[in-house]
């Protein structure tokens, strides 16, 4: 009992003479010291509901989800009646979008923001955004006592917002939309790690939808390629068979040449008329004949009587069958042509590239007259029949080429455009080293290896000293640069393909080192320790003899076995990474020797 008196004089007395003194009592530095506890709690609280929320989102590519996800895990996390997401417009007027919000209990029946609510702020499209455009927060604790508008006032009271918290969302560089946090009950004051809690969901959330509208368009032109590859395998198909070859050189000589054999003519031919010649001109292109009589090919031929009398006719499908072209009562002008080459029979079968006459199929009999028979004829009709088809298809086919090769390119540029995005989806958005997906991943792959093969598996896990009071001092876009800087100079470290560094969370790194046991992991973790004292980023701790950016590491081995797990391995370095902070920080514990 005594003592406790004398304990309690003690106390008074020395929370007098500090208050004589003007300095803080006692009392003042404990409450001070506990107050600065429960912020450091709530920091590390938000960082792991924030993750926690970040992961949640990055589990989807799909929009409606990501959001859905968001809004829900924010509003429960910030104990808010009501998360919202409004989105811009061009002319900057905009909408509530009905599928991305989230009401608590009580709240969800009242008239909402949602079913794709417009509100046409007049401030926002005559400044184009207004403050947001400049990544500034509005937060309004009550919206009676925050002198706004009448008619803003009215808008809100439709509504029944009490209070509101809102945050810009970019996507790159363009602002997207608004993320807002709604009280309807009661007026509330919100917190600085609620207003920055909310900033930072917002700024997950443009880079899910730029993330979304990258893999849109990647689907898209996946769609449109897949569509057009469908059409050009049909086109093949068909055009493989109808012909084994389309090559029209191959196939003139072929077909001249069996047609001939086949029905034992003197001259087989193809004619190709000149297509700015009106049927009146033309040449033979192929032709296959007995050393008797005399080759047609490349020889001009004038017919103006058959561009008068018979282009009609045969492109209605006409067969001309001439046993003596002495007494089939032609004119004069066509049988000097066919005197001109010897023709004493032949049979003449249009040939067409769609409806467009492009030539003559032409058996000639040239050492006599000659009886066609029917079977003949109708094996020239198939024949030509067959050929106009490879004739409009070949043109095609040059073009289902061309467009193939288009087609391998587009498919190509899918491919680089595909792995890009896969690349992105894996790496940290700031510090562009891998992210936190890409380390699980490699970790899980890398247990499993290394236990079938009993080889040692390294973590080190480090994060920046007193960075919060870094990002206090200095702000928030000169802690991003810190980060950046010592990323890079723990990349630099790692030599081997097979380590990996990673940004496991907020100022958080962890560093994979396969196929490493105990000495080598200490000796990486010193290098890396020392690589960002030489930085000598300037630093203002408190309590510190240290003026520059310094980290504690965590470092642990161990050879995977099937009773352990990647995630005790984890655990093992993360405890040790507190030890060094409890030690003093700006140095390293190895897990084996706690």
């Amino acid at each position: 009992m005594l003592n406790k008196i004398l304990h309690n004089i003690t106390k008074l007395s020395a929370d007098l003479f500090c208050k004589l003194l003007g300095q803080p009592s006692v009392s003042d530095l404990k409450t001070q010291l506990y107050e600065r506890n429960v912020q450091i709690q709530q920091l590390e609280q938000q960082e792991k509901a924030l993750y926690k929320v970040i992961s949640k989102i990055r589990a989807s590519l799909e929009l409606e989800t990501i959001f859905r996800t968001a809004t829900k895990e924010t509003c429960k996390l910030l104990r808010i009646e009501r998360i919202a997401v409004y989105r811009f417009y061009e002319n900057w007027g905009g909408e509530f979008v009905s599928d991305f919000e989230f009401a608590e209990l009580g709240w969800d029946d009242v008239e909402t923001l949602g079913k794709n609510t417009v509100w046409n702020d007049s401030y926002l499209q005559e400044h184009q955004g207004g403050r947001y455009r400049n990544n500034e927060t509005l937060v309004v604790s009550d919206v009676y006592s925050a002198g706004l508008s009448q008619c803003h006032l009215e808008i809100l009271e439709q509504f029944h917002i009490r209070a509101y918290a809102t945050s810009p969302i970019f996507v790159g560089k363009k602002l997207w939309g608004v993320l807002a946090a709604y009280q309807h009950s009661q007026p509330h004051e919100w917190k600085k790690l609620e207003i920055q809690f909310l900033s930072q969901i917002a700024t997950q959330l443009g880079f899910a939808v730029k993330q979304a509208e990258l893999l849109a368009q990647a689907e898209q032109k996946a769609a449109e390629l897949h569509k057009a590859n469908q059409q050009q395998e049909i086109l093949f198909n068909l055009v493989a068979e109808i012909r084994e070859s389309l090559n029209l050189d191959t196939l003139f000589k072929t077909t001249v040449r069996e047609v001939r054999k086949a029905l034992r003519a003197d001259r087989v031919g193809i004619f190709r008329f000149d297509t700015k010649s009106n049927y009146t001109s033309g040449e033979f292109v192929s032709e296959n004949v007995l050393p008797d009589y005399d080759s047609v090919i490349a020889i001009k031929v004038k017919d103006h009587c058959f561009g008068k009398r018979y282009t009609v006719a045969y492109q209605q499908g006409r067969i001309q069958v001439l046993s003596n072209i002495y007494q089939a009562g032609l004119k004069d002008c066509h049988l000097l042509v066919l005197e001109q080459f010897q023709i004493k029979a032949q049979i003449v079968v249009p040939l067409m590239k769609g409806k467009i006459l492009w030539g003559l199929l032409c058996v000639h009999q040239c050492c006599c007259s000659r009886e066609w028979n029917t079977s003949e004829i109708q094996f020239i009709r198939q024949l030509a029949a067959q050929f106009n088809v490879a004739l409009e298809h070949s043109e095609l086919l040059e073009q289902s080429r061309s467009q193939a090769n288009q087609l391998a390119q587009a498919n190509h540029a899918l491919a680089l455009a595909n792995s890009k995005l896969e690349k992105l989806s894996k790496l940290d958005g700031l510090t562009k080293i891998a992210n936190r997906r890409c380390f699980d991943e490699l970790l899980e792959r890398e247990w499993h290896r290394l236990q079938r093969t009993g080889n040692y598996l390294s973590l080190v896990l480090f994060d920046i000293d007193n960075f919060k009071d870094y990002n206090d001092y200095y702000g928030h876009l000169a802690g991003d640069e810190c980060l950046i800087k010592v990323a890079r100079a723990a990349q630099a470290v790692l030599k081997r393909p097979t380590d990996l560094l990673a940004r496991y969370g907020g100022e958080e790194f962890i560093v994979l080192l396969p196929n490493t046991d105990e000495s080598g992991a200490i000796k990486v973790t010193n290098l890396i320790h020392k690589s960002i004292e030489e930085l000598k980023i300037s630093h203002p701790k408190k309590n510190s003899s240290q003026d520059f950016v310094t980290i504690s590491l965590g470092v642990t081995t161990q050879i995977p076995t099937a009773k352990s797990s990647a995630q005790e391995l984890v655990d093992a370095a993360d405890k040790a990474l507190y030890k060094a902070k409890e030690q003093g920080r700006n140095r390293w514990v190895c897990a084996a020797k706690l």
